[in-house]
């Protein structure tokens, strides 16, 4: 569990960074080149580390809208979203988040969330839960994408008849603490104006509203959610013409696909939270790329995991990367394991592998989908008898030659993490000084390797050990960017060569297990 007292930076610094926000997120892919979006988490926290792993940490080139709903039901919700808050406050131009109908105060107290912090932070419960609840009222209630030629609406429930969307972007969205609730009236009694009144439904209709199972034309009541309505294709014809839109992206809904189109493909419903409430459904992400008239669906599975039992680089995972150089860098991160079971598999020791196999090893080892028959001519030598799989690993290294350390494992260790240890380093380091503690450092360690649950074993020798190689002028003190600096993946059969890179063959539609 992360200190109270980090929680408690993120918090505040977030919700400074909301406050500025327009009721509305505005994003131009003309600049930004391509955004992923992500549907509903719920606290799963397994989820959103592989999607942050399959396609890149959020960056200045790699912007993400997250719509609503990362809160309730899964067992990290506390961790996800202090960490979509964390890469809102390093990455404010590239993380949008939208609010959705869990982001609500009431909503928490039946479905988890608040029993989580009671339980994880049992001595601050009620000042990070007025935080929180502050935060909730201050997500934005939509986004706007610029996409070239398309042009989108990413909100997290849908529309009805009566949506103003000049009305919505110009309300004081904090009023609504509680979207089930109705605030009071802003003269100060109970009873709302009719335009009040009016505000409120459009609000409830965005985020608890579903398109019409049945296509009928119109909008109905929602008995099933006993608020908002059902929203048919007419509705979503006349809206997207309205405000001159190509598609709605919704999420709210768990599809067994993770995502699924309706409305003749004009409202696309994604839902990223893999075998949600022990079912089987795929999760899903939508990338979209600037003037692109279609999205690319990419769909995973994750497992509920003892992450305890495993290393934090067990616990992500890769499946899909558009650029040669960073496989290579997945292969050399795993070089150990692979080895391994190369040589397991090799019972003869000849070093050498039948294809089949070797491309068994990879996808197994390294977790991703990828037509490694095709790609081996890229990657490894082979013969009459097969795969020579040591020529893998021959023309590249590790080079951490300022980095003195006892344990090859740890090397692979440390590059794998390296993103992730970047973020956190941002957190803790708050005033941007570019130096953390190796106190500090460990703590996070010891919190990484100790899973969600807080009980997994630490090695304080190999804490010990990162901690020493990363502080490498042995002052007591971090310098991250030194740290990075100091290892990298080099080529040295071509070394002095820019990196040539290949792009990895794409489909529409993805999919792979973790």
């Amino acid at each position: 569990v992360l200190h109270e007292k980090y929680v408690c930076q993120i918090l505040h610094q977030a919700r400074a960074i909301l406050k500025t926000l327009p009721n509305f997120n505005h994003i131009d892919l003309s600049n930004l080149h391509h955004i992923y979006i992500i549907g509903d988490l719920h606290g799963q926290l397994a989820d959103l580390l592989h999607i942050f792993n399959a396609n890149g940490l959020p960056a200045t080139d790699n912007s993400y809208i997250f719509n609503g709903d990362f809160v309730d039901r899964g067992r990290n919700s506390v961790e996800v979203l202090l960490l979509l808050l964390a890469a809102l406050i390093v990455f404010p131009s590239s993380v949008f988040l939208n609010r959705g109908n869990h982001e609500d105060i009431m909503v928490t107290v039946r479905y988890g969330f608040q029993n989580e912090v009671n339980q994880k932070y049992p001595a601050r419960k009620t000042p990070l839960l007025d935080l929180f609840k502050d935060i909730f009222s201050w997500l934005p209630i939509y986004s706007y994408v610029d996409a070239g030629k398309p042009k989108i609406m990413i909100v997290h429930g849908g529309i009805s008849d009566r949506v103003n969307l000049k009305k919505i972007n110009t309300l004081t969205r904090n009023r609504y603490v509680s979207i089930e609730v109705q605030p009071e009236s802003k003269s100060g009694g109970k009873r709302l104006t009719p335009d009040e009144d009016s505000e409120y439904r459009q609000i409830q209709d965005l985020f608890w509203s579903d398109p019409d199972p049945h296509n009928r034309q119109g909008c109905r009541k929602n008995d099933a959610r006993k608020m908002a309505c059902f929203f048919g294709p007419d509705i979503t014809e006349q809206f997207l013409n309205k405000y001159n839109l190509s598609m709605l992206i919704r999420s709210h809904q768990v599809k067994q696909e993770g995502y699924e189109f309706t409305h003749d493909r004009k409202v696309l419903t994604v839902f990223s939270a893999s075998n949600y409430c022990g079912g089987s459904n795929w999760g899903a992400v939508v990338r979209w790329d600037y003037n692109e008239q279609e999205p690319w669906l990419i769909q995973y599975k994750t497992e509920s995991v003892e992450m305890e039992k495993l290393s934090f680089n067990k616990q992500v995972t890769l499946f899909e990367d558009p650029v040669y150089q960073s496989l290579v860098e997945k292969i050399m991160t795993n070089k150990s394991l692979l080895q391994k079971e190369f040589e397991k598999a090799d019972k003869n020791k000849t070093k050498h592998l039948p294809l089949t196999v070797w491309s068994e090893i990879m996808a197994t080892v390294l977790q991703i989908d990828l037509p490694w028959l095709t790609l081996r001519s890229k990657l490894v030598q082979e013969d009459t008898q097969g795969i020579l799989y040591n020529t893998m690993f021959e023309g590249y290294i590790l080079d951490n030659t300022k980095l003195q350390m006892s344990n090859p494992g740890i090397m692979e260790d440390l590059y794998m993490w390296k993103d992730m240890l970047m973020l956190l380093f941002n957190l803790i380091d708050y005033n941007h000084s570019g130096f953390i503690s190796r106190n500090e450092f460990s703590d996070v360690v010891k919190l990484l390797l100790r899973g969600e649950n807080g009980t997994g074993d630490v090695n304080e020798a190999y804490i010990e050990e990162l901690s020493s190689a990363m502080d490498l002028d042995k002052n007591g003190k971090i310098d991250i960017n030194e740290f990075l600096e100091s290892f990298r993946i080099v080529n040295v059969k071509d070394a002095g060569k820019s990196n040539q890179q290949t792009n990895l063959p794409k489909k529409k539609v993805q999919n792979t297990n973790f």
